[in-house]
């Protein structure tokens, strides 16, 4: 199987790369923005002027899995332009790379929970109306909708991952990291919100294994999956047991207000992922000691 990783040194595309790399019948490059002297299979990309043409076309790619982009709600308020840019425009020029030069080439593109915005039926099913409440969700919609417009209209096979609440080995963004950087210099943590919001999270490693069912079924045509365990936790729980692990003895408060952008309430419904044979591998509990244990060997 010959497989492009584009976003190959961000979190997910690394832990992606690395898993389909120790497959010994995977052939597997990797792309990102970002110097790499020491893989020959690895392509570097200009941010501004991406161009994937003669990648796709010297190479013929049976799967590209595209974990590029931007992935912060806050940031897609400060920056709405570049988060276009990275999540939509960038996307464009993959699949018309994809048509023009690798038409087989099936594509896992990565989407969002924040697509759904705040959710009127719990648990959220795929076919739920899309609501985002940010540029970054917008921009996941609108990519959704390119990929859907290319099926149609060119026959490209596209699987979207409606990725919810990701941690593992790796993250330095979002509600943990910013634990663990307020635990370093602070003795009260403040967050934003009530504390009993809920999200849905899932290890890096549950996602790989998704990607990994997907491949292995090599089905053509167009989905859309919810890629999330069911499990609604609290982000109040979920902070607590981050603390727990990290060693942090200080207070926990939150301000009761919540930050424009952010849903309230996710429970995800994860049927169509487990018709494809999808089981969890690694609980909540476990994940978070194993991303302490990481956090602690940084530092």
């Amino acid at each position: 199987m010959k497989i492009l990783i584009i976003g190959s040194k961000g979190f997910i595309g690394s832990a992606c790369y690395s898993y389909f790399k120790a497959e010994p019948d995977n052939e597997v490059y990797g792309a990102d923005v970002m110097v790499e002297y020491d893989d020959p299979n690895y392509f570097l990309i200009d941010a501004t002027n991406a161009d994937f043409k003669k990648v796709f076309q010297d190479h013929q790619f049976n799967w590209c899995i595209n974990c590029a982009g931007a992935a912060s709600v806050p940031e897609s308020f400060n920056n709405p332009e570049r988060d276009y840019l990275l999540n939509v425009h960038h996307l464009v020029s993959i699949l018309n790379a994809i048509k023009e030069g690798n038409s087989n080439c099936r594509l896992i593109q990565m989407s969002s929970a924040a697509v759904y915005g705040n959710p009127q039926i719990q648990p959220i099913k795929e076919t739920h109306t899309l609501n985002p409440l940010s540029p970054y969700g917008l921009h996941k919609k609108h990519a959704e909708e390119l990929c859907r417009l290319y099926h149609d209209h060119f026959g490209l096979s596209v699987h979207i991952f409606r990725v919810f609440s990701a941690y593992g080995a790796g993250l330095k963004k979002q509600l943990f990291w910013d634990l663990y950087k307020k635990s370093q210099s602070q003795d009260n943590i403040t967050l934003f919100g009530t504390g009993s919001e809920t999200r849905e999270f899932i290890h890096v490693t549950d996602i790989v294994n998704a990607m990994n069912l997907f491949i292995n079924a090599d089905k053509p045509g167009f989905s859309i999956t919810n890629i999330a365990n069911n499990n609604t936790i609290t982000i109040a729980t979920a902070a607590e047991t981050f603390l727990k692990y990290i060693g942090f003895e200080g207070g926990l408060s939150f301000t009761g207000t919540n930050r424009i952008g952010d849903p309230l309430y996710w429970q995800a419904d994860n049927s169509q992922l487990i018709k494809v044979g999808y089981q969890q591998k690694i609980n909540f509990d476990d994940g978070i000691n194993n991303y302490c244990t990481w956090l602690k060997g940084k530092e």
